[in-house]
């Protein structure tokens, strides 16, 4: 399997990774260059997993905490990528246990680094409305032949349709394209690393925070720190609609993806769909989300005492 792989005779460990959905293999090996993150794909991937590679390059100069693209070439049965290993235990399992302001403390890292990566612009590229749009009525025209509805959904679908406008005059930039939790790492001094690329687009920026349903999930007070550290203060007025449609077409895309998964990430993703909607004291999408605004004023509870 490893044969073609350059110094791959080096290595003294080879360690098979499980998480992720991308149905690629993944190994973490070490040898005298250090611990890596090897990713072995078909064939047909070939053209993707390139582009993924030279991105990784390409935001080399940014000098952030991300793996580094060392390797890429041709392998038994399709092509292999060879990244630096991003050290460090999933956020995931850590942000709960830590205090509310280690917490923030994170959360400002990831807004920093989202920004970064933001700052990466895109090559040239269809009007975002019009490339986006085409997503949204394709997404939605596939929940509707979805055997599996939820009020929420239908819901969401409804939204995003109506408010289709607000695409229009988004800027493009480079995406990591699953910005959450799940993809971030925590060392021993809490310092974040931002993992696995391989969803990496080029499209609106504020796009990136349709994955926010996971941080929230974990901790509230992490996500609004991101949202404060991305922005530099509070997110404009702008930012809420169209955040409430990007998680719309992501909650809505969500349950066809599910039944091509298993019963359990149906159910998963229903579960994700109350929990965004219930964001929203009111009609979906017409105010700022509940958790923001609750932590926002036990954050100014404690300020006061």
């Amino acid at each position: 399997m490893f044969r073609a792989i350059p110094e791959s005779d080096t290595w003294t460990e080879i360690d098979p990774v499980q998480e992720g959905f991308s149905g690629d293999e993944k190994f973490h090996v070490c040898g005298p260059g250090g611990e890596c993150l090897l990713r072995l794909s078909p064939a047909e991937k070939k053209e993707r997993r390139l582009r993924e590679f030279e991105a990784l390059r390409a935001l080399e100069p940014l000098r952030l905490n991300l793996p580094r693209a060392l390797a890429f070439g041709p392998c038994e049965g399709g092509v292999y990528t060879l990244l630096s290993w991003v050290e460090g235990r999933p956020a995931a399992e850590l942000l709960p246990g830590l205090s509310l302001e280690q917490q923030r403390a994170v959360g400002r890292q990831a807004g920093g680094i989202l920004r970064a990566l933001h700052s990466v612009p895109a090559p040239l590229a269809p009007d975002w409305a019009e490339r986006y749009g085409g997503k949204l009525a394709r997404r939605a025209a596939a929940y509707r032949a979805c055997p599996v509805h939820t009020m929420e959904h239908d819901e969401f679908a409804a939204f995003a349709l109506g408010n289709a406008a607000l695409l229009s005059g988004r800027p493009s930039c480079f995406q990591h394209g699953d910005y959450s939790v799940a993809n971030m790492v925590l060392d021993a001094e809490l310092h974040l690393g931002v993992i696995d690329f391989d969803r990496m687009d080029y499209g609106d920026p504020w796009e990136e925070f349709s994955r926010l349903p996971w941080s929230v999930d974990c901790s509230p007070a992490f996500s609004r720190a991101l949202l404060r550290a991305y922005f530099g203060g509070e997110p404009p007025r702008a930012f809420w609609p169209l955040l409430a449609l990007y998680l719309a077409v992501n909650q809505i895309s969500s349950l066809p993806w599910a039944l091509a998964q298993d019963e359990e990430q149906v159910e998963i993703l229903k579960a994700q769909g109350r929990q965004v909607r219930a964001w929203y004291a009111g009609p979906y999408g017409l105010s700022r989300p509940v958790w923001y605004v609750q932590d926002e004023a036990e954050e100014n509870s404690r300020i006061k005492r």
